[in-house]
């Protein structure tokens, strides 16, 4: 006996089937939307405030109640500071006496110095900037460069 033939479903039964499936899609995506846009929007106004030179200050940046303070102010003055302290060349007590001691080493192999600066620099801040000093066989700056973990 051949089964018995289904009536297909009217044109509001079809739509009806469809406004259920994109409900429950918005549904499900509208809590990730709302966290995802909190945090690009954070991540913006953090890349506003410290985009272009912030006059890098030595006793600032020593501060460590503002190292992780949300001003960042390490972020907002190590492009001043790489531009007119000269690093290159600078023994490693120089290099302390002028920005502190360096944090302990936390992955980053091959650098003899590290410093935290904050989230890095983009409209999405996924990873922190650092600051990262290579120094030569004599104990001076051979390398200084900014990277993301």
């Amino acid at each position: 006996m051949p089964p018995a033939a289904q009536t297909p479903p009217s044109k509001r039964q079809r739509r009806l089937l469809i406004a259920l499936a994109v409900g429950g899609v918005l549904a499900v995506s509208f809590p990730f939307v709302v966290v995802g846009g909190l945090l690009a929007q954070t991540s913006w106004k953090q890349w506003q405030h410290c985009r272009g030179y912030t006059r890098f200050n030595p006793t600032l940046w020593q501060d460590p109640k503002l190292t992780f303070d949300p001003t960042y102010v390490r972020l907002c003055m190590v492009d001043d500071l790489l531009a007119k302290y000269l690093l290159l060349g600078r023994p490693q007590a120089g290099v302390i006496e002028l920005l502190g001691p360096p944090e302990p080493q936390n992955g980053f192999a091959g650098y003899d110095m590290v410093y935290v600066l904050g989230p890095e620099r983009n409209f999405i801040s996924i990873d922190y900037e650092w600051l990262v000093i290579k120094l030569d066989g004599a104990g001076h700056v051979s390398e200084a460069e900014l990277v993301t973990d």
